[in-house]
């Protein structure tokens, strides 16, 4: 009886030994992955090298692309989101800290390893990492438009969500497996150069606005 008083005081609470296991898990995953590919990835490889039972990553995930996809698009998670004050400023650092993060070069090439994967089952993993990972990224720059219009620094009709999450995302990730790593040179350039465009696009909506409202005027005081 004394023993088992003594192991129910120094029992660990079960939330952080999960939280604990999950990141083991995920982290192994991702260099599994970075290091197989999806092909050669297993869930047995995976959780010997993350110390639990094979058991345990089913309980989680049904399938190894499932486990996969899970192990990237997590990192996303932590990306900074808050309120930076300006379209520019809120995308610099949410996009800055995604190409950060695609420098690791366990979640670089694990990612690039998805990619691949995506491109020749495009209906399977390719639907799964689009679903998961891609709209976790495409969020980042949602929600910074969202905020731009709050302020009125642009207008809803003039920006195409989707299309500037594609351009913003696939130019950073062009750049990471690609081309070279995406440092902050190439994010501040990037956004700079979207952020001129919206802004050109609200001084010529500005101008037409200022036109059509003198014309009005002309009209009826020539009444």
């Amino acid at each position: 009886m004394t023993l088992r008083a003594k192991s129910s005081r120094t029992r660990r609470p079960g939330r952080p030994r999960e939280e604990a296991t999950e990141q083991a898990i995920t982290q192994a995953a991702r260099q599994v992955l970075a290091d197989k590919g999806v092909a050669r990835m297993s869930m047995e490889v995976v959780a010997h090298k993350a110390g639990v039972a094979k058991s345990t990553l089913y309980r989680r995930w049904p399938s190894k692309v499932e486990l996969a996809i899970h192990a990237v698009a997590v990192t996303f998670d932590t990306i900074d989101v808050e309120d930076h004050g300006s379209l520019a400023a809120d995308m610099r650092a949410g996009i800055g800290e995604a190409a950060r993060l695609m420098r690791d070069p366990s979640i670089g090439a694990a990612y690039a390893a998805l990619l691949a994967e995506s491109a020749r089952d495009p209906g399977g993993v390719g639907r799964q990492v689009r679903e998961s990972l891609s709209t976790r990224l495409q969020a980042l720059v949602a929600t910074s438009v969202e905020r731009a219009i709050g302020r009125g620094e642009i207008r809803a009709e003039m920006v195409d969500v989707d299309l500037l999450a594609d351009v913003v995302v696939g130019s950073v990730m062009h750049r990471a497996l690609a081309t070279g790593e995406p440092d902050d040179a190439f994010v501040d350039a990037l956004i700079e150069l979207l952020a001129d465009v919206a802004y050109a696009r609200l001084r010529r909506a500005q101008r037409e606005d200022a036109a059509l409202d003198a014309a009005s005027q002309n009209r009826a005081g020539s009444r």
